[in-house]
């Protein structure tokens, strides 16, 4: 079953016990009667099982295309039946949404997939991923095979410069991260908000290491007068209404974009240029969220789905969508040139300073 709203987590037990606490402290015998409570809340809370699910259905927490999921769910419960519970949301409040269960004392997902990759390292460090390796982990490339079991890495997203080719001239479109430093991109500039923004955050750690571990480049584009979005989606309906001629953001929502107007016979204004310095590789990680109380029969339903999403089938469903493949036998999306230039990210680093990203981004923009 495919929903995009949040799920309350272990209020049935929260209001039961709230409301015994508050008819013993009303009790002529008040004293005794919350004793009573209390040893009856402790039964209760130690019988609650921390699996909040059904027997034979997972839970997913994941972002991404609306309709390469739906496509996802199709193909898999085509095999598998009705076994698939997805909460769909952007990389933001997902990322919210699993640290607000965990600090609860139990993340109520089976399987998380999407958002930024320092969600799971941190995950993995505090020992809240299950290890596991897919099937044909065999099958992909040397350079993604990252996350030791506790995750694995299922596609890659590309930080690029995306610009309005009616407003900009041709000899003036940017080569590179650099030339976005020029005056001439004053005011008309768009970038997420890296604290508002999963995916954001990423590509601001991304644009740190690239300017050498230091926040020079983030200023310049500050000086320009960078406008900031809540999400990455924005950045690109911005430029093509033409509210502003460049940003950053990641690749794969403009070939989207570009493939749904060819197919409805129209010519979007939106293009992508690829970055001289190289593009920035942003991870999409899958992992399986340890839950010791989870039913046999739905750790294999959660080991079965990541499975899925690493083979080749919905490899290339999520390649048709735009996003790069980890697989050595699936091709590069429509739309990506071949000799492409790539830069890596650190990701290890981000991880340890990630409150020290966020908090430079966050005085940069505010012009402190």
């Amino acid at each position: 079953m495919y929903r995009s709203m949040k799920r309350s987590t272990f209020l049935l037990l929260t209001l039961i016990l709230s409301g015994m606490m508050i008819l013993s402290a009303c009790s002529a015998n008040n004293i005794e009667e919350t004793k009573k409570a209390g040893e009856i809340a402790k039964d209760v809370s130690s019988e609650k099982s921390t699996y909040g699910g059904e027997e034979g259905k997972i839970t997913v927490y994941l972002s991404g295309s609306e309709p390469m999921i739906k496509k996802l769910e199709e193909e898999f419960e085509a095999q598998r039946g009705d076994v698939l519970d997805l909460l769909h949301m952007g990389c933001g409040p997902l990322r919210q949404k699993v640290w607000t269960e965990k600090e609860a004392g139990q993340i109520q997902a089976d399987v998380v997939w999407g958002s930024d990759p320092l969600m799971y390292k941190v995950l993995a460090k505090e020992g809240a991923l299950e290890k596991y390796l897919p099937k044909e982990y065999d099958t992909i490339k040397p350079e993604y095979k990252i996350g030791d079991g506790y995750y694995t890495l299922v596609n890659e997203r590309y930080g690029v410069i995306i610009y309005n080719k009616d407003r900009i001239e041709k000899e003036s479109i940017p080569k590179g991260f650099s030339d976005l430093k020029d005056k001439k991109w004053d005011g008309v500039m768009v970038m997420a908000d890296a604290n508002q923004s999963s995916t954001a955050l990423a590509l601001n750690s991304a644009i740190y290491q690239m300017s050498g571990n230091n926040w020079d480049y983030l200023k310049a584009m500050h000086k320009n007068h960078l406008f900031l979005t809540k999400k990455n989606g924005e950045v690109s309906s911005k430029i093509s209404e033409g509210e502003f001629d460049v940003g950053i953001a990641p690749h794969d929502g403009v070939l989207r974009l570009q493939k749904k107007a060819k197919k409805d016979g129209y010519e979007t204004p939106l293009k992508l240029a690829w970055p001289e310095e190289g593009a920035l590789a942003i991870q999409r990680p899958i992992a399986i969220i340890k839950n010791e109380e989870r039913p046999e029969s739905n750790e294999k339903i959660a080991e079965e789905f990541v499975d899925f999403i690493l083979s080749k089938k919905a490899q290339m469903i999520t390649a048709n969508f735009g996003f790069i493949s980890v697989r050595k036998d699936v091709p590069l999306p429509e739309g990506i040139p071949e000799d492409i230039k790539v830069m890596p990210v650190d990701w290890e680093y981000a991880s340890e300073h990630e409150e020290e990203l966020r908090d430079g981004f966050k005085e940069i923009m505010q012009g402190k």
